[in-house]
This record gives structure tokens, C-alpha cells and sequence, in this order.
């Protein structure tokens, strides 16, 4: 739980140390969650059947038996309605208009009406009479839009188009769509009026709404983030339903590919950093005098001995193999029964397979109720799945079985920490470090904890008493280096990271943290990438190592190396809670670099809003 905590941390760390003030253009999930309402009444209006004068409408259109002095007379009335209808452009109900014409009637009956007209007699019109007469089929669109009346609305919108292809006749037309259900036919209609005017900002907004109807997350979400950049982040529905798709999204890719993965160990350095916040491993099993180890025993063995060389993989094949030589031969005469389930149920819980893990701690603890490293394992696997009362359960019967522990006592710490409870956990943290001087991580965590609370120089006097009693500790100096560098001391807390790696190359964490500081207090970009590198060779999976280079990247303006190195953190999520998080900076990343690709007008616009 310890070390599986403070990584966590340390990289949510790295993300907000490296994003600053422009992290909230770059992700969606940034910005603040609002409530969705007042959307447009299309949306959610019933749908209704189509006029007859539309049938009348259409079957005149096509009559291609008119002479040439006929179409030239209709012509010419039509040039006199686009005047009547050009006084009541707007609302309609103008004097000259259609409505007003006919009384209370939505449609007019006129049989000279524009709609009849056919597409040639439409071509020699000039374009002031066109555009006129697209206004007044446009108008009575409207109102019969707004008397529900879609069908016969979308008809006339369809007319309107003939004479003019505007972008808010396709909308209006996708309105109608909408309230019929036809997500289909939104989609295409504002993307033609999306094709006209590129920053229509009411046909993105429909468009995303369909294409979240038909389950197009990834689509919707970059229309509600075009929608945010163009409106500066004003647009508090397109900014909540952003958020809301992309939580959609996030999710459902994350549930789907945890089911379908193996379980798998995460990197190295993580595993060595849960390890060192636990005394030890287990104990070994010993020989009586004249006596041979038991084959489960001797296998255990070797599984600690492969523990401590960093050899995980041959580790967990020489416990599963202890495991089987139990089962097979039963746990009398084995000395190490207990740990050795306990040891299998740790990296079972590493690889996120919990329930194994809770099946091999249960199985430890059926051994030896009192067997306090699998109390504190199994408050891992819980902590893991956020039950933090079973987690607290669990370290009180740890405490039970040994009041003197300090691995409890400092883990007890962790959850308190977790959390907010930062009291107790201070005091957790100091009882642990009382009871095993010789335990280091109980001091970092109470310096920590004390800088969290704002009592700094207690923090600074914590973590100066523990590096005189461990100066040849890597990761004391790299948590120190990350208390100085949130408080803004670079030079000091490179000065740490430094001193990190000089005492163990073997640690990436020391070699990220100091290229992120490089890169925020001296925009030193090229050592800052040659650290990562590093840390890369020292363990090719580091976590935190690609979610600052993808940071860094995205800050550069690097989007595609950026999302390399995003995808790349996607597959290396340990669980689906840390996947959910990688997918939702892919995403925001992806979206905005889309944006930026069709917009390239408004790259000012876009960093102006980033500073």
C-alpha cells in the first residue's frame, strides 16, 4: 500500500507540476464539471407528419411542360412575392409575408409560392431574388418548426436549400432530425453547414449531440472541444458535456481492455518501490540441524533470493511452483506455508489480479491468523479497490496479532493519509519510526505529511535528521528533492535529485523528477529529454518517465510524440482507475491536436489561451 500510494502521488505530482495554469486547455476532464441544461428545444421536441401542399408542391416543381412566356410570368411573381417576403424577414410575420397573407394559415396555399418553382427557373434568378426567396421559405420553416410541424418544416428548409446553400438552413434542417430521431441525417446536414462555415458553433453543438446519440464518443468529444476553444471556454454546456463524453469514452475503452489483458507485473522501479516500503520480503526458511528443507521451503527460498535481485518473473515462477508443492504434498512439515501464499498473493495483487491475491491471503491467513505481513497485503488489494474501512479492519487486526509492528503502524499511516486525515497520520508515521529506527520510509512520510499541513520547518527538520541517519539512501533524497521542488526551490531540489542518482543509478524516479525541474525553472529542454532517456535505460517501462515525456512533449507542441507516449501509458496502467486517467489525457491531447491541424487560423487564439 505504501509505496503503491506514494508513486500514485509522486506522478499526479509530476502532472500538475509540469502542466501549470495551461493543463486546463489541454484536458477536458480539467475543466469544471457543470450542470447540462437549456439545451435547444429540438432536441427533445415529438415529430409530426409533412403538409399536403408539400405533395402539390413537389408534383408542380416537376412540370416541364410550362412554355417559355409562362415560366417567364411566374418568374416575375416570384420576384414580387421575394419582395413581400423580404419586409418580413426575420420572424415572418412581416406584412408582406406568407402568414400574413393567408390569415392564420402556417403555409400561405399560395400557388406561386417559391417551393414550386423548378430548378431551372431557380438558375435564372439573379442572386438577390434567390437569396430573398430562400429568406421566405426559411421563415415559414421556422414556424412550422415551432408548431412541431418537422416534417413540413424540413420540406420548406429543403426548398430553401435549393436557392441558396446556406449553413443555417442545413442546421435548422438538422433540428427538425433531431426531434425526429434521425441522428443520421444531423450528422450530415451540420456537417455540410460545418463544411460551409467551419465555426458554426450552433451546428457543432448538434452535430455532437448526435454523434453522442449513436454512441461516436470520440467524434462528440472533439466537437464540444471545438465548441470550448472557440467560445474561450464560455460555453459552460459544451464544457460539461465535453467532460461527460469523455468520461464515456475513458471508461468503456479502460473496462474493455482490463477485460480482455492477462495479468501482468507493472515496471520494475514500481515493484521495487512497493518492496522498500515493507521491511522485507518474508523470512527465509531454515534447516533444522541434520534435517533438508522441504521442496516447498527451498523453493520459497529462491523466490526471496530472486526478489531481491530485481528477478520478478523468475521469482513468481519458483513461488507458483512452492505453491503447487504444497498442494500437492499439504502444508505439514513446510515451514514457511504462510508466507509463501502471502508471498504469491503480493505479486498477484502487483499484477492487478485481486482476486487471486485475496485468495492466496485468505489461504495465508487460514494458515496463521496471526500472520500480520498478509493483514497488510490484503489492506493493499483493498486499498486498491477503494474499501478503505476493510482497510482499516485489516490493520487493526494486524495490530492485534502484534501491537509493536511498526510495517503497521506506518501503513496505518498510508491510509490515514489517503484519507485527508493527516493528524493521525503524522502520528502513525512517528510511532513507526520509534519503533524500527533503522525504517526510513515512516520519516519521509511524516516530512511529507508535515509539508502537506503547511509546517515546513518541521518537514525541513524531519527530513534533515533522516538524511544524517540515512545518508546513502537514494530515495530519501528523491522525495526531498520533490518537497523542495513544490515549494519552488529548483536549485536545491535539483541539487537533491542529483544527489539521488549519485547514490543509486538504478533509480529512474531521481533522474524524471530532475528533468521535469530542468524543464519548468530553466527551460533546459534537451537535458531534460537526455534524463528521461536515462531513466528509460535504467527501466524501459517506467511510468512516471512516459507520463512526464508525454507532458513535456505536449508542451513543446510535439502532439504526435505526445500521444505516442500517451498510448504508450494506456498499455502500461496498472489498474483500470490509472488507464481511465491515460485514456483521458489521449483523448484531450488527440481532440485538441485535431483542432489545431483543421483550425490553423486560430493557432493564436489556441497559446493565447494557454498562457
Amino acid at each position: 500500500m505504501a509505496e503503491r500510494a506514494g508513486q500514485k502521488t509522486a506522478s499526479s505530482s509530476v502532472l500538475d507540476r509540469l502542466s501549470g495554469r495551461s493543463w486546463g486547455f489541454y484536458a477536458a476532464a480539467a475543466i469544471p464539471p457543470v450542470v447540462v441544461a437549456g439545451l435547444a428545444l429540438w432536441y427533445y421536441s415529438s415529430s409530426s407528419s409533412s403538409s399536403s401542399s408539400a405533395a402539390r408542391a413537389a408534383s408542380r416543381s416537376g412540370d416541364k411542360k410550362d412554355d417559355k412566356k409562362k415560366r417567364q410570368r411566374r418568374a416575375k411573381k416570384a420576384k414580387r412575392g421575394a419582395k413581400a417576403a423580404g419586409e418580413g424577414e426575420g420572424d415572418g410575420e412581416g406584412e408582406g409575408s406568407p402568414a400574413r397573407a393567408s390569415g392564420a394559415s402556417l403555409d400561405g396555399g399560395d400557388e406561386e409560392a417559391p417551393e414550386q418553382m423548378t430548378d431551372e427557373q431557380i438558375a435564372g434568378l439573379d442572386r438577390a431574388t434567390a437569396k430573398k426567396l430562400a429568406q421566405s421559405l426559411k421563415s415559414r420553416g421556422n414556424r412550422f418548426f415551432q408548431a412541431k410541424r418537422y416534417g413540413a418544416a424540413i420540406e420548406l428548409y429543403t426548398h430553401a436549400l435549393r436557392f441558396e446553400k446556406d449553413p443555417v438552413f442545413y442546421s435548422n434542417r438538422a433540428a427538425c432530425f433531431a426531434a425526429e430521431g434521425d441522428h443520421g441525417r444531423v450528422i450530415e446536414d451540420c456537417t455540410a453547414a460545418v463544411e460551409l462555415e467551419p465555426q458554426y458553433v450552433k451546428a457543432l453543438m448538434r452535430r455532437a449531440q448526435a454523434y453522442e446519440h449513436t454512441d461516436r464518443f470520440r467524434d462528440a468529444l472533439y466537437d464540444f472541444t471545438t465548441v470550448c476553444i472557440l467560445e474561450d471556454f464560455g460555453n459552460s454546456v459544451a464544457a460539461g458535456a465535453a467532460e461527460r463524453v469523455l468520461k464515456r469514452l475513458a471508461e468503456a475503452e479502460a473496462r474493455e481492455r482490463v477485460a480482455k489483458r492477462e495479468p501482468r507485473l507493472p515496471s520494475r522501479s514500481f515493484i521495487s518501490g512497493y518492496l522498500k516500503s515493507f521491511r522485507s520480503a518474508g523470512p527465509a526458511a531454515a534447516a533444522a540441524a541434520g534435517e533438508q528443507l522441504s521442496e516447498a521451503d527451498a523453493l520459497y527460498n529462491e523466490a526471496l533470493e530472486l526478489t531481491a535481485q530485481q528477478e520478478y518473473a523468475r521469482a513468481i515462477e519458483a513461488i507458483d511452483r512452492a505453491v503447487a508443492a504444497v498442494e500437492q504434498a499439504g502444508a505439514a512439515g513446510v515451514q514457511r506455508a504462510d508466507d509463501l501464499y502471502s508471498l504469491r498473493g503480493m505479486f498477484s495483487f502487483l499484477k492487478s489480479n485481486l482476486p487471486q491475491a485475496q485468495a492466496d491471503l485468505d489461504r495465508a491467513l487460514e494458515i496463521n491468523p496471526g500472520h500480520v505481513r498478509s493483514y497488510l497485503r490484503k489492506a493493499n488489494v483493498f486499498t486498491e479497490k477503494k474499501d478503505l474501512d476493510e482497510v482499516s479492519r485489516l490493520l487493526d487486526r494486524a495490530l492485534e496479532a502484534d501491537a509493536n509492528n511498526a510495517e503497521t503502524y506506518f501503513q496505518r499511516g498510508q491510509a490515514r493519509f489517503l484519507k485527508q486525515e493527516y493528524a493521525q497520520a503524522a502520528t502513525d508515521y512517528a510511532r513507526a519510526a520509534e519503533l524500527d529506527e533503522d525504517f526510513v520510509y515512516p520519516r519521509i512520510q511524516l516530512g511529507v505529511v508535515q509539508f502537506k499541513t503547511g509546517k515546513l520547518e518541521e518537514a525541513m527538520a524531519t527530513f534533515d535528521e533522516a538524511m544524517k541517519r540515512f545518508p546513502q539512501r537514494s530515495d530519501l533524497y528523491n522525495y526531498y528533492g520533490e518537497v523542495l521542488a513544490e515549494q519552488g526551490g529548483s536549485d536545491n531540489a535539483i541539487s537533491a535529485f542529483e544527489k539521488a542518482v549519485e547514490l543509486d543509478a538504478s533509480n529512474p524516479l531521481p533522474y524524471v523528477n530532475q528533468a521535469i525541474a530542468l524543464f519548468q525553472s530553466r527551460s533546459d529542454v534537451d537535458k531534460a529529454l537526455t534524463l528521461i532517456q536515462e531513466a528509460f535505460k535504467v527501466d524501459a517501462e517506467c511510468e512516471l518517465a512516459v507520463a512526464a515525456l508525454s507532458q513535456i512533449y505536449l508542451q513543446m507542441g510535439m502532439f504526435d510524440e505526445s500521444l505516442d507516449m500517451l498510448r504508450r501509458a494506456v498499455e502500461l496502467a496498472k489498474s483500470e482507475e490509472e488507464m481511465v486517467s491515460a485514456i483521458t489525457f489521449r483523448e484531450t491531447t488527440a481532440a485538441q491536436h485535431r483542432f489545431m491541424k483543421e483550425h490553423p487560423e486560430l493557432l493564436n487564439k489556441i497559446m493565447m489561451g494557454a498562457m
